[in-house]
């Protein structure tokens, strides 16, 4: 059985790898690897590895990046281009931007594999199934996609998510749309600084609504792959979706889901009037013309839109939190973000269980750093006491948070936050945490969502106006 060593490889001998399964269909830039370490950072969340090398000082020596040695003695990285990109970045943080200090890294932990379909398969069985969580929608999509078509099972898929047939339709469709939209298109479906991208979801909200658009999908003997009903159509949805999301960069999943069908009307000043077909789901679907199966290499045949004035951008609808509190644990933003951005109806559940571990994880770092006198945090008061020691005077293994809630509770001013607070049932989602008898819907988990943000909001306000929100008297 073979063994293989971790060894030291110069910094310079590392290249990035422009065709990794992770970003390779997003990104439309040169292999010039400056070009490639500025997309890593605005679009692939690398910037969060540069804080974490920041703030260790350090490169952990059991994070190898995973390479394959190439003919000129370089090294082609496969897994870990993130970690590298931050490094890099590192060594001229001006250049990309970053306003944290020059530091240099003249040698990281490397594994060498002897060829790419080696490297491929270890990365698929042992470290996908944990990192794939972190990739974004699309990026999901258009893996599972390729590791079908290379004939994995849908169960082995399941693995990786629980509804690979959902991500094979959003890559099928990717790769038709991307025919038409080309960059403009990858653009706005990757993420990015600011609220420019990240429109995948956008996209899949209105697959409702696709027999009006030009196209359909197939059923499970298909393989689940777009079905172009209407090329023109299709071409002019595509292109009008361009423009208008271009146009106007508050658009979000919830403009959709509230609009519904009537989302569509905000194309027609771009060119594209909805066809008079019904929606999918609805009685009385019908089918029209010759039907063509979109792939990856789908001629583009991209029309332009009517030019017209576009219509004055409609107020957006938040998705997540405010807060103006400075210095939050990034364990802390992170729980926030992760669990305001988990789509609620492909991780309903999830999202449902999140909203409990919000709640408790901000409130418990509100009372235990939050000073209201000198040197006296809220947690050192005897206020707080029930909730962290028993009725014996021993401390409690874990933190009683139905207490910790009701005692703060009792501290805020406002009746109407005071309400909202004591409104905000914790039981509901325990229940999904440790019941598996107990599910939710996706209403479930938007309204309980909607219902914690002013709350988190509150919390996370400025320290001093959060203690002049709360009565200090009975401290």
């Amino acid at each position: 059985m073979k063994v293989r060593d971790t060894i030291k490889v110069d910094i310079i001998k590392l290249k990035l790898d422009v065709d990794n399964p992770r970003f390779a269909e997003l990104y439309n830039g040169s292999d010039n690897q400056d070009d490639l370490i500025e997309y890593l950072l605005n679009s692939e969340s690398a910037t969060a590895i540069v804080k974490e090398l920041h703030d260790s000082q350090e490169y952990y020596a059991d994070r190898p990046l995973w390479v394959i040695k190439q003919k000129d003695g370089n090294y082609l990285v496969k897994d870990g281009n993130r970690r590298l990109s931050a490094v890099l970045a590192l060594r001229s943080p001006t250049k990309f931007g970053l306003t944290v200090p020059r530091q240099t890294v003249d040698e990281v932990p490397v594994i060498v594999y002897d060829t790419e379909d080696e490297v491929n398969k270890r990365v698929r069985l042992e470290h996908i199934q944990s990192s794939f969580r972190g990739w974004d929608r699309i990026a999901k999509a258009l893996e599972v996609y390729k590791m079908r078509s290379s004939g994995a099972s849908v169960d082995s898929l399941r693995e990786l998510d629980s509804e690979p047939n959902q991500l094979t339709k959003l890559a099928s469709f990717y790769y038709a749309a991307v025919a038409v939209g080309k960059d403009d298109l990858k653009v706005l479906l990757r993420k990015g600084r600011g609220n420019t991208g990240g429109k995948t979801i956008v996209f899949e909200r209105l697959f409702t609504y696709r027999t009006k658009c030009g196209y359909d999908f197939s059923g499970k003997a298909g393989g689940y792959e777009i079905i172009i009903t209407d090329q023109a159509q299709f071409d002019s949805y595509i292109n009008a979706m361009v423009e208008l999301l271009k146009a106007d960069t508050d658009i979000t999943h919830k403009t959709a889901d509230t609009e519904k069908e009537t989302f569509l009307d905000r194309l027609k000043p771009y060119g594209f009037t909805p066809s008079s077909k019904p929606s999918s789901g609805t009685k009385g679907k019908t089918t029209g013309g010759a039907t063509t199966t979109a792939t990856a290499t789908a001629p583009g045949g991209a029309t332009q839109p009517t030019t017209t004035t576009p219509p004055s951008p409609r107020k957006s609808i938040k998705t997540t939190p405010k807060y103006a509190r400075k210095a939050i644990p990034r364990a802390v933003d992170d729980l926030v973000k992760e669990g305001f951005n988990l789509d609620a109806v492909f991780f309903t559940n999830s999202k449902v269980a999140m909203s409990r571990v919000i709640f408790e994880a901000v409130l418990k770092y509100v009372v235990e750093n939050t000073e209201f006198s000198l040197g006296k945090k809220l947690s050192d008061s005897n206020y707080f006491r029930n909730a962290y020691y028993n009725g014996h005077g021993n401390k409690r293994p874990v933190t009683n948070f139905d207490k910790l809630k009701d005692l703060f509770t009792e501290l805020v001013l406002d009746t109407g936050k005071k309400k909202a607070f004591v409104d905000f049932d914790l039981e509901r989602p325990h229940q999904i945490i440790h019941n598996y008898n107990v599910t939710a819907v996706p209403k479930d988990a938007t309204t309980i969502c909607d219902n914690l943000m002013p709350l988190v909001e509150f919390l996370l306000q400025e320290e001093q106006d959060l203690l002049n929100s709360l009565d200090k008297n009975k401290l």
